[in-house]
């Protein structure tokens, strides 16, 4: 059987750059350090912290007042049932200033803190005083409340009520903001996911481009029984790639296996000019990687190390383990000082779209390097930390 020198979509993934030992991630800066600071509270705390403060508050304020009062009075005790009557009403005039907060959350900031300051607290002041005078002269015999009484009590809770609800509008705005963080937050998970389909999708009409060229060429030399077997084993890669969801990650042993399904087709291309060696320990194929995130990498070693030489090529797929964190490597020991077709400059399209892919998925603890070897070929390395399933 001959070797098939099938047409290449080069416009679509060139992958070979020039010469370079190493390459960061995009927007990466070398020597960047990246801090992630700890979690901020969620509107549910801010909620919950806005009925804690209102009960402290009022627990607070009767405390101190009946106690004073006791010490001052000889222990005189009628005064407690007409303050926890004030209390229990006051409390109900926080819960209804949270709640106009929380309505006016349309308006501006100044408007709302205008609001809070005195279109809540002089109303509210008003109403408590007017309960506290009914409540002490009903309860407490002999006790004469003059108006200048009721204007002094008046002023003393709109200061009370003033400050209380500026402090619910504080809390509120701490909640919007959470929840605005949060809203935020998921469409920037939903875009990343729809990032990672296009980038994962975007590599497939090439490489189906090539396997489709490569089954014309064996149609058009009469080899059927090639052509059929690759048929089969497009099928088979395509069945299993295609119904996977891009953000998941797969095992390292499940990989393996689809890059074995797209190596078999690559093998019927060039039968006598590839050779596979995958060197992958038995303990690491439960690690979790990124599905298809080494086809970019197979198949640019097959486009640029294979398909331009005129010799064998070793293709090589390495896995290890170092620090708690698992290394990836595809190297090719094909045309890089000469003896075959000079390599093209392409798009980097894969390079970018596995970086931009480790980005999204792991921020600044993956990182892709690519370049050519020393020794001739060429060699692309995914470090990622590693979990296992």
């Amino acid at each position: 059987m001959n070797d098939i020198s099938a047409a290449t979509n080069d416009g679509a993934a060139g992958e070979r750059p020039a010469p370079t030992a190493e390459r960061p991630l995009p927007g990466r800066s070398e020597g960047t350090i990246w801090l992630i600071g700890p979690p901020r509270p969620s509107a549910r705390f801010f909620r919950s912290l806005s009925i804690a403060v209102i009960f402290m508050l009022w627990a607070l304020q009767f405390t101190t007042l009946t106690v004073s009062h006791l010490i001052r009075s000889d222990g005189t005790a009628w005064m407690i049932v007409p303050r926890l009557i004030g209390t229990c009403f006051g409390i109900g005039i926080s819960f209804g200033i949270l709640a106009a907060n929380r309505w006016a959350s349309k308006l501006p900031l100044l408007r709302r803190i205008l609001i809070a300051a005195a279109g809540l607290s002089i109303p509210a002041s008003l109403f408590h005083a007017l309960i506290n005078h009914m409540a002490f002269g009903y309860f407490v015999p002999g006790l004469r409340l003059e108006s200048q009484d009721y204007a002094l009590t008046m002023l003393d809770w709109f200061w009370f009520y003033a400050s209380l609800s500026v402090t619910l509008l504080a809390l509120t705005y701490g909640a919007e903001l959470s929840e605005s963080e949060e809203r935020v937050t998921l469409l920037q998970t939903q875009a990343d996911a729809i990032h990672l389909k296009l980038l994962r999708y975007q590599l497939n009409p090439h490489f189906l481009f090539n396997t489709l060229n490569s089954i014309a060429s064996l149609i058009a030399q009469k080899k059927a029984p090639e052509a059929e077997a690759m048929v089969v084993s497009l099928s088979d890669f395509l069945r299993s790639s295609l119904r996977m969801d891009p953000a998941r990650q797969i095992t390292l042993g499940e990989e393996i296996a689809l890059q074995t399904l797209y190596l078999d087709i690559e093998r019927t291309r060039f039968p006598h000019r590839l050779h596979i060696s995958i060197d992958v320990p038995d303990e690491l194929r439960d690690a979790l990687v990124p599905n298809l995130i080494t086809q970019p990498l197979i198949e640019n070693a097959i486009k640029y190390g294979v398909a331009r030489s005129l010799r064998p090529v070793r293709l090589e797929v390495i896995a290890r383990e170092a620090d708690g964190r698992l290394t990836l490597e595809v190297r090719d020991d094909g045309t890089a000082t000469g003896g075959g077709i000079p390599a093209a400059q392409g798009t980097r399209l894969g390079l970018l779209n596995i970086s931009e892919r480790l980005r999204l998925q792991f921020g600044a603890g993956a990182r892709l390097a690519a370049g050519h070897q020393p020794e001739g070929g060429y060699s692309a390395c995914i470090e990622l930390p590693l979990t296992r399933l």
